[in-house]
């Protein structure tokens, strides 16, 4: 059973997604030229940094030398790279098929993106967004409290693009306001999961609990680095020295945080 403080931040994630995609589905003609929020992406990207490498992946480090004393190698190096490099693959072959359906033919009177597009970005967003909620459903205090700051950063930014998407392809509203609400459960579905399992204390909890933040800090790194590729944060908006600050900033603070709050691993 969840506990309240996860239950709040189960709803609040939740309404973050879908409050995000709703403007775009709702109003489709007066958001389409929308730039986004360059500021708040760049700030996010600095958080993401700070979280995989100064808390979730000490974490993990501290959680599996406890559990496996015997084992001296990186396994959360190991875990946390190979997230990062199968969200880097799920890019990199989805950019693909999105470049080869968008050079496609499309008849004058539908000037839309071919439907797989947007059910292809919502898959890519939807994979890391279910990991991120297992690590926020495995942790507890202060290092909940951040991932969870991070996760709303991005999740409703991360609706609304999705949403913009939609709105341009062929699905129909339905078909839209379906999809937004899978990828808005995602999170929550991860946090339930970790939230269950953590509850359920077995003696295989602390592997799985390092595993967990290992993923989590590999997808952080990757979302606050190569997402969507050439479109990814610190790539088109820390290019201007404002975001670029903003960005460090968003690292600055959240490495002061963990500085003051001691190990990660003892919240």
């Amino acid at each position: 059973m969840l506990t309240i403080t996860q239950t709040f931040y189960l709803v609040v994630i939740f309404l973050s997604a879908v409050v995000g995609g709703f403007l775009p589905l709702a109003k489709p003609d007066a958001v389409k030229s929308s730039d986004g929020f360059p500021r708040g992406e760049a700030f996010a990207s600095g958080v993401f940094l700070a979280l995989s490498l100064l808390m979730m992946l000490p974490s993990a480090f501290s959680v599996f030398r406890q559990a496996l004393p015997s084992v001296e190698y990186p396994v959360s190096s190991i875990i946390a790279v190979s997230a990062f490099l199968i969200l880097l693959a799920i890019e990199h072959q989805t950019g693909k098929v999105v470049h080869e359906q968008d050079t496609r033919p499309v008849p004058p009177e539908a000037d839309l993106a071919p439907a797989i597009i947007p059910l292809l970005l919502t898959g890519m967003i939807a994979a890391p967004s279910f990991f991120l909620g297992m690590a926020l459903g495995v942790s507890d205090g202060t290092q909940a409290k951040l991932i969870f700051i991070a996760i709303i950063l991005h999740k409703g930014t991360a609706g609304f693009a999705l949403a913009m998407n939609m709105v341009r392809s062929t699905l129909t509203q339905r078909q839209a306001a379906l999809l937004l609400l899978t990828f808005a459960i995602m999170t929550p579905a991860g946090l339930v999961l970790g939230g269950f399992t953590k509850e359920l204390q077995p003696e295989w909890l602390p592997v799985f609990k390092a595993c967990v933040l290992s993923l989590g800090a590999g997808t952080f790194l990757y979302m606050g680095t190569l997402h969507e590729l050439k479109h990814a944060p610190m790539i088109q908006y820390c290019r201007n020295p404002h975001c670029f600050l903003i960005m460090v900033s968003g690292f600055t603070v959240t490495a002061l945080v963990r500085w003051i709050m001691g190990e990660a691993h003892h919240m």
